[in-house]
């Protein structure tokens, strides 16, 4: 990462996911939580004041956020690595 303080947006929250949510709110660099489950974004506000989306294309928007951390199906890295680069994330 360009920066210590960079923003990050952790897409998929389930069950590794919960776990990059906790430590990058942790570490301050939390900045958006991306999931397609309202639950899990619910619970990602609630614990941490976690920004939510269920929509990958704000991830990509956001010019805050400077990295994508995935923690989706490995059958999606592809695909989404390829938008987040193409879209100037780390």
């Amino acid at each position: 990462m360009a920066s210590r303080n960079a923003k990050v947006a952790v897409v998929g929250s389930c069950y590794w996911g919960k776990n990059l949510v906790r430590n990058f709110h942790a570490l301050g660099a939390l900045e958006l939580v991306c999931d397609l489950d309202e639950d899990r974004l619910r619970e990602a506000e609630e614990v941490c004041g976690a920004k939510t989306t269920p929509r990958f294309e704000d991830v990509l928007d956001d010019p805050q956020i400077q990295a994508v951390v995935l923690a989706v199906p490995a059958a999606l890295h592809y695909k989404f690595v390829k938008q987040a680069l193409l879209s100037g994330k780390e």
